[in-house]
């Protein structure tokens, strides 16, 4: 079973607030990719994946998230 982008963001001991600051956005911008009530551009993906050191293609899956151009 994979992993939701919020565990692996809990793993390394990151709060969404982390992550909204580290990608120069707002935490409830964040929070809304995390729930995929928004669209993640896709350079954020980027940059999101970077910063957990994961591989995009291993969360940002077409039926959990949607990447917008």
């Amino acid at each position: 079973m994979k992993k939701t982008l919020a565990e692996i963001r809990d793993e390394r001991r990151m709060s969404q607030k982390d992550m909204a600051d580290i990608l120069g956005i707002a935490v409830s911008t964040y929070c809304q990719y995390e729930t995929g009530k928004r669209n993640v551009p896709a350079e954020t993906v980027d940059n999101i994946a970077q910063i957990l050191n994961i591989n995009k293609d291993d969360i940002f899956l077409p039926t959990k998230f949607t990447v917008s151009k």
